[in-house]
């Protein structure tokens, strides 16, 4: 993979969000041929869902590039310390550069900074290990979306994996 050094990590701010809208459409639609994406995220800032913080922006020449979204989830029914990371898109001309690990490697070490506790994921098994991520079910965490190796979760600093039934925000849901 070639790294793409001329990126700049940053939260997004509202003159983002039209950039932001084409970036993830762009991206899941050349990924997954729908870009529903666009109005989860549009969604989950209407409703002050997103950790504004943690939700980035990638910059290149002072362009959105690249965006990943956290929103906080629940454990159990309660507030546990826990993240979610979805979604993250990259424009897909930049794809393979090193913007996503870029956004991802910042998102995380922002969150443990901030006293988080795990994150979880629903994304390619064989992409997010690397970043520290594993397989939630067999830790005892269960969510809304299967028991699957795509479900996936890390723990931030010195805390472990928590068990129990993850829920992300009414976004998701809707």
């Amino acid at each position: 993979m070639q790294r793409d050094a001329d990126v700049e990590i940053r939260p997004e701010q509202p003159s983002d969000f039209d950039a932001i809208d084409r970036v993830v459409g762009d991206a899941f639609l050349a990924e997954f041929g729908s870009n529903s994406e666009v109005a989860l995220v549009r969604t989950m800032r209407a409703r002050g869902e997103l950790v504004a913080d943690l939700t980035l922006v990638a910059l290149r020449d002072e362009v959105v590039v690249g965006h990943l979204a956290m929103s906080e989830v629940t454990l159990d029914g309660r507030a546990a310390g826990g993240l979610g990371l979805a979604p993250v898109a990259v424009a897909p001309a930049l794809q393979g550069r090193g913007v996503g690990s870029a956004l991802i490697e910042a998102a995380l070490a922002r969150a443990e900074a901030a006293g988080w506790r795990f994150v979880v994921l629903l994304g390619h098994e064989h992409y997010y290990p690397r970043f520290g991520f594993e397989p939630a079910s067999p830790r005892g965490l269960t969510g809304d979306y299967g028991d699957h190796d795509g479900w996936m979760v890390r723990a931030l600093g010195d805390f472990d994996v928590p068990s129990g039934h993850v829920r992300y925000g009414s976004a998701f849901r809707d």
